[in-house]
């Protein structure tokens, strides 16, 4: 099926507390020198809140591209060359490994040096490079945060939405960050970037249905790695790939031995979040010129083996 074919399911989420924090994000803004805006690396477009572009396209830049560790490999390193620009750089980040600690502050130092130039040229002491960390719910930006100051400052979770208050947390005696909590736009771009946000957890539970979220996303997986998920549950040449045979092939049933598909379509949503499908990116960066003259053999790879499923859910 053709990723035009999606029957994408409708969805809004607005929090008032991120409305709020929408409100003051311009002053926040006039306090530091550099943002750091979190995506989440399977969803590199769909993650970006472009309001929040426009306004800090003023802004020397670091995307972190988080939770690449779930993602794939291929999509990782091609995002990576297709998102940076001019006083934007990009890097790839597992905010549960804190490995890429001194990489990021080697971005925020070099990408805030202009500003610090500038103030001491005013004959102003230097001091350190402020941070503003910013991106949609769930993203992972307190996780990150976390992980680079080596205890929990900032309080996380799996929902979106919950951090809720700033706070400006010292990561290197030359940066200061200022966490912020996720921000989103009031109607989203499309209802496929809802219901691709609702796949990762971006967008609170309450404001999607999980059938209709995990169809959109069968289909989606199917147009972008044909055939992993019939593998992956096992279904025959001939079973159609669908939420019904999914059921059937986990013996997920009701009374009646009707299949129960909100068990399935819940399976399914949390087994592709933990990556046991397989490294998965659903928005696809296209080949550049020069790229497609050399990775022919890149582009033609299998995609990762997905792990075992679990037997229950």
């Amino acid at each position: 099926m053709q990723q035009s074919d999606v029957i994408t399911p409708k969805i809004q989420w607005y929090p008032g507390h991120i409305a709020k924090y929408e409100r003051k994000l311009s002053e926040l803004l006039k306090l530091v020198d550099v943002v750091v805006e979190v995506l989440d690396a399977r969803l590199p477009v769909a993650s970006v809140n472009h309001r929040l572009e426009t306004t800090i396209r003023n802004k020397p830049t670091l995307i972190i591209l988080n939770k690449s560790d779930l993602a794939d490999p291929v999509q990782n390193k091609r995002w990576q060359k297709a998102l940076a620009g001019e006083n934007r750089r990009v890097m790839l980040y597992d905010a549960k490994g804190g490995q890429a600690k001194s990489q990021l502050i080697q971005h925020v130092l070099a990408l805030g040096e202009a500003s610090m130039q500038k103030l001491m040229a005013k004959g102003r002491k230097r001091r350190p490079v402020r941070v503003l960390v910013a991106g949609m719910p769930n993203v992972g930006k307190s996780t990150l945060i976390n992980s680079i100051v080596g205890q929990k400052k900032t309080k996380t979770g799996h929902r979106a939405g919950v951090t809720r208050d700033t706070q400006w947390v010292r990561i290197h005696p030359e940066v200061e960050l200022m966490d912020s909590p996720g921000v989103i736009p009031p109607q989203l771009d499309s209802d496929e970037a809802g219901a691709l946000l609702a796949t990762v957890s971006s967008i609170g539970d309450a404001a999607f249905d999980e059938e209709e979220v995990a169809r959109f996303l069968i289909e989606t997986i199917d147009g972008l790695y044909p055939g992993q998920l019939s593998r992956y549950f096992k279904l025959d040449d001939a079973e159609a790939l669908s939420l019904e045979n999914m059921a059937l092939a986990r013996h997920y049933k009701l009374s009646g031995d009707q299949p129960d598909l909100l068990r399935t379509a819940q399976a399914l949503l949390t087994e592709f979040r933990h990556a046991r499908l397989g490294r998965m990116t659903l928005e696809h960066a296209q080949h550049s010129p020069k790229e497609r003259e050399v990775s022919e053999a890149e582009a033609t790879s299998p995609t990762p083996e997905p792990t075992e499923p679990p037997a229950e859910i």
